[in-house]
């Protein structure tokens, strides 16, 4: 197993948020995005390109500008392509970079297949090839998408020049070690009970949605727009929220990615480790949050382990490649790619230059 599979740090930090790892997409509260340079416009209340896959799916692409290499960006757990909206746009300005999204959400689909990183890789790259997108290719993915985003890497590496990942994820999230040895077992069991919670509380929201009620749940439910987005786009992204789609969604991915906390690795957690590889001397930037997780209603040992693990873990996505390197944006929360969108921009021009 490549090393960057074995090392159990970022495990810690994703379990130990419960639910972040698959996260809703709400405001980042005080957080003031540094204004990323203005490119062409793109509208995310509107279907891209919906790419046909099998059994009359469709995938929603979304590509923007012109050149070689294509960027391609996943967004991180529970949300769509809309969460680049302040970035797309800036990097179309050097080269073609496309988002989409995954089964379920924004305007793709819902597929009947298990919401494994498998299945999702598979998902993007029979898209790309039946929309006549071509390689070489610069991966971007935030969270869970970092993780969606290597994954595609281990499998298409010879498509693959650069990556950039943000805040991302890694594989084993719910059976790290440091976690396991350190939570007591009453720790253990909320945790537990707080994830079937969360599950419950996303089949209510679907059930709701369906029904046309869900202004009963009284803004419950894990769904909602940034303090950062303007009224329109705001009133948008009210209105999506009140799909079914996007809680099953979200529903199918946390049980995928997180499966139960300490039962050991998921289906996603054994295909990354099946798939890992060295990517030799490919540009690779990390980009990881300043700020640190609030982990409500842990002891302070277990709080500064978690935020350990995940710097930790972040250093050792650099083991990826022999050419990367690591930076973290000041004032940075998770979503990067919101807090500080002008990094994320100015992280994937550098790569996309050292890749040409």
């Amino acid at each position: 197993m490549v090393a960057k599979r074995s090392l159990r740090a970022m495990a810690g930090a994703l379990a130990g948020l419960s639910v972040c790892a698959v996260c809703v997409t709400p405001a980042p509260g005080a957080e003031a995005p540094a204004p990323a340079a203005a490119g062409p416009s793109i509208d995310y209340t509107r279907p891209g390109d919906l790419v046909p896959l099998a059994g009359g799916r469709r995938l929603n692409l979304r590509c923007l500008g012109a050149g070689s290499p294509t960027v391609l960006l996943d967004a991180g757990g529970a949300n769509w392509s809309y969460t680049w909206r302040f970035v797309q746009p800036a990097m179309a300005r050097f080269t073609r970079v496309c988002s989409y999204d995954r089964a379920g959400y924004g305007f793709s689909d819902p597929s009947d297949r298990p919401a494994t990183a498998m299945n999702i890789v598979d998902d993007l790259h029979t898209a790309l090839a039946r929309a006549g997108i071509s390689p070489p290719f610069v991966l971007v993915g935030q969270s869970a998408g970092g993780q969606y985003m290597t994954l595609y890497a281990d499998l298409h590496l010879p498509d693959v020049v650069g990556m950039v990942l943000v805040d991302s994820g890694s594989s084993s999230w719910s059976q790290d070690d440091y976690v396991v040895a350190r939570r007591t077992p009453d720790e253990l069991a909320k945790e537990r009970k707080d994830k079937a919670d969360f599950r419950g509380l996303l089949r209510r929201c679907a059930d709701q949605a369906r029904a046309n009620t869900i202004a009963a749940m009284k803004g419950a439910c894990p769904c909602g727009p940034s303090s950062l987005d303007r009224p329109d786009f705001a009133a948008y992204v009210v209105r999506y929220c009140a799909q079914p789609n996007h809680y099953e969604a979200m529903l199918a991915e946390d049980a995928a990615l997180l499966g139960v906390p300490g039962m050991g690795p998921t289906e996603t957690d054994k295909e990354e480790a099946a798939a890992a590889r060295s990517f030799g001397a490919m540009p690779l930037i990390v980009l990881t949050q300043s700020r640190g997780f609030a982990y409500d209603g842990q002891r302070a040992e277990l709080k500064a382990g978690h935020l350990a693990a995940w710097r930790a873990g972040q250093v050792a996505l650099l083991t990826l490649s022999t050419r990367s390197k690591l930076i973290m944006p000041p004032n940075s929360g998770h979503m990067i790619q919101m807090s500080q969108p002008k990094a994320v921009v100015d992280a994937v021009q550098e790569v996309v230059s050292a890749a040409r």
